[in-house]
């Protein structure tokens, strides 16, 4: 009997056939004939090195295909190259646009972006707050989850600085915030309805701890007083667990509920995503808006002007925020005489088909 032939390896161990130990910061020099100590100037310092020396180190490095190990760098320095970003609902396009921003400037400046999502849950907060400081992130920037400061806390006291996002409500003394004035985003969009003669308004809101809920909803209250309503009897309230899509579909059946009578003239959601559930919603029961009920939503997120009706909704300058969030964390990175600041962004109020004059 022959010797049997070799199975065929399955394509992921073929994968590694051409695996091959790293190259090292010894093997350029010796490729360029330099030390070691040389080639760590070209790399951090390269003023200090002659310019012939410095294009044969260089070219060495192409050569060989070198990657410096930016582990080692971190563990000297204890800081590494990265910064986190924690965001609430990574499924929220919201955070998408923000977190272009953010990693625009941190690119800029030579640092990468670890993505992070917790999901509206304070435990995952707290193992990714945990993960920035094992891995010795350089700092995050963050949409914390309402009411757990005390991690934030923890946080700044492991050596990882952070800036508040999405919230305007932190003291100026305990960190820097990016944020819009959400009570001036609430009170637009208040006033548009108003002035549209609606007196009965649903605010579809998510949990009440969440401050953008309180602060949206306040501004809508504001401008049922300017109008000369009571806002207890103008504005009532549903609240959902989520801000999602799913949590406004859901919804609707509540917003109607009472028959045509007792229905609101116009309904104002936190967010878009709950909005287009309310859309939704009121399509699966043969109704529409604007002609069965306004809607308005708030961010201006893509899908706001593509849906039919265009969605109303109250913008947030969401790439903006995210730019100006990173700045702040670069500034407490690399200026010794940095002052947390609080930054507040005005909103816009976009209207487009979902909302008209009320139809007695």
């Amino acid at each position: 009997m022959g010797p049997q032939s070799p199975r065929p390896r399955s394509s992921a161990l073929s994968s590694l056939e051409g695996v091959r130990r790293p190259v090292g910061i010894n093997d350029v020099a010796a490729r360029a004939g330099v030390s070691p100590g040389t080639v760590s100037n070209v790399l951090n310092r390269p003023e200090r090195v002659a310019e012939p020396t410095r294009l044969r180190v260089e070219a060495a490095i192409r050569d060989l295909d070198y990657v410096r190990n930016s582990s080692g760098r971190s563990l000297r320095s204890g800081r590494s190259d990265s910064v986190g970003l924690l965001v609430l609902d990574i499924t929220n396009p919201f955070f998408t646009e923000v977190a272009r921003g953010v990693e625009d400037v941190a690119t800029e400046a030579g640092l990468a972006l670890v993505l992070l999502n917790s999901a509206e849950q304070q435990s995952r907060q707290q193992r990714s707050l945990r993960l920035l400081a094992e891995q010795r992130a350089a700092g995050a920037v963050v949409m914390p989850v309402d009411g757990a400061t005390a991690d934030l806390l923890w946080l700044r006291r492991q050596g990882v600085p952070w800036v508040l996002l999405d919230r305007g409500d932190v003291g100026a003394d305990t960190g820097c915030s990016v944020a819009v004035d959400n009570r001036a985003g609430g009170l637009a969009a208040g006033r548009h309805l108003v002035n549209l003669g609606h007196e009965r308004i649903t605010f579809l809101s998510g949990p009440a701890e969440m401050e953008q809920c309180r602060t949206r909803l306040a501004g809508l209250r504001d401008a049922a007083v300017e109008a000369g309503l009571d806002p207890d009897a103008a504005v009532r309230v549903i609240r959902t667990d989520r801000l999602n899509a799913e949590s406004g579909e859901k919804a609707v059946e509540e917003i109607l509920a009472g028959g045509p009578r007792r229905r609101p003239g116009a309904v104002f959601c936190t967010n878009d995503q709950l909005a287009l559930g309310v859309l939704k919603g009121l399509g699966e029961r043969g109704l529409n808006a604007p002609a069965d009920l306004s809607v308005v939503g708030y961010d201006d997120v893509g899908f706001a002007a593509l849906v039919h009706p265009g969605l109303t909704t109250v913008a947030q300058p969401k790439y903006e925020l995210g730019r100006a969030a990173m700045r702040l964390l670069l500034s407490e990175l690399n200026d010794a005489d940095h002052r947390h600041e609080r930054l507040r962004f005005a909103p816009e109020l976009v209207v487009r088909g979902s909302t008209a004059a009320r139809r007695d």
